[in-house]
């Protein structure tokens, strides 16, 4: 067994097939990551401007890579555009607060907007997520974490095998039959749909040699490619399941921060590019601008850093 992590309304997809493909999107935030790593700001936030009206659906994390890169460029119109989009997706005032990029701002009227519509922020995001759902799975969540966690604390070997095979091997299968429900009812519990992007990530990593991933998967890429998932999180479910089934021979998409070689890092890299995630070579570019403009891109896995490439 891997180490473990510790970390509505039923509706159908109504009009799915007429949503933009997020695999485009997430081309395109490579592009804007490009330009980033190239000092091209005012290129970057014109990507991530495009996309939040292109696209029904913008994930929270790249619109605080926006509302950094908008406060270090000193675009106070898009600092605010972004600020409002991300406080409208879940990003509190709480957590903008503790930002030391936007403190310059604070004197403008508009932050003072910001600060009299928390409420109605927040109300536009419960409005737009499946709240009922997001009960289910935070709370599918918290028993899979108190399992894992129990697990991990067994100290003998025996003991944590058997309650390994006997307590949390059937209930993580029982919980990914029902992710597996979920999604043909309602599409991938993830951010769009719930807002938040760990839970069914982490219940899905967990499941290992259950033939319920093989109807799985395939859901997964759609899901990919409707928006309710990121390539960051494929990555790691996917990863996951190619380093547990070859015994660690393979390295999935290279996810998490680890030393390989340069052949090793051709299959990696290929995979990636397959689901719009940026290459390795770009990951780790990105990784050294983090440190030198101090901004968080919010980059890998909480786990995750700097892939190392061997000659």
């Amino acid at each position: 067994m891997k180490t473990l992590l510790i970390i509505l309304t039923i509706a159908p997809l109504v009009g799915a097939s007429q949503t933009k493909n997020y695999l485009a999107y997430h081309n395109r935030i490579i592009e804007a990551e490009e330009y980033i790593v190239n000092r091209q700001f005012d290129e970057s936030l014109h990507v991530y401007r495009k996309l939040s009206q292109e696209y029904d659906y913008m994930f929270l994390k790249h619109c605080k890579v926006a509302a950094q890169l908008s406060a270090f460029i000193n675009d106070a119109d898009k600092l605010f555009y972004f600020l409002e989009k991300g406080l409208k997706a879940a990003w509190t005032l709480k957590q903008i607060n503790k930002s030391k990029h936007f403190k310059n701002f604070k004197s403008d009227d508009r932050w003072k907007k910001l600060k009299d519509n928390e409420e109605e922020y927040k109300s536009a995001f419960l409005q737009s997520i499946n709240t009922s759902l997001r009960t289910e799975v935070r709370e599918m969540f918290a028993k899979d974490q108190k399992r894992a966690l129990r697990v991990a604390l067994t100290p003998v070997k025996k003991w944590r095998e058997r309650y390994t095979n006997r307590k949390f091997v059937p209930n993580n299968r029982a919980q990914v039959r029902r992710i597996n429900e979920i999604i043909d009812q309602t599409g991938y519990p993830g951010e769009k749909l719930i807002g938040d992007k760990s839970w069914a990530t982490v219940i899905i990593s967990h499941n290992e040699h259950d033939t319920i991933y093989e109807a799985l998967r395939p859901k997964l890429y759609k899901a990919l490619e409707r928006g309710e998932l990121s390539p960051s999180d494929l990555g790691i479910i996917e990863t996951w399941r190619i380093v547990v089934n070859t015994d660690r021979k393979e390295k999935g998409f290279a996810i998490w921060s680890e030393e390989i070689s340069k052949p090793e890092a051709t299959k990696p890299d290929s995979l990636r590019q397959s689901i719009g995630l940026r290459s390795i070579a770009l990951n780790n570019k990105l990784i050294q601008t983090e440190k030198e403009l101090d901004m968080k891109f919010y980059l890998a896995p909480f786990h995750g850093g700097l892939i190392t490439i061997k000659d």
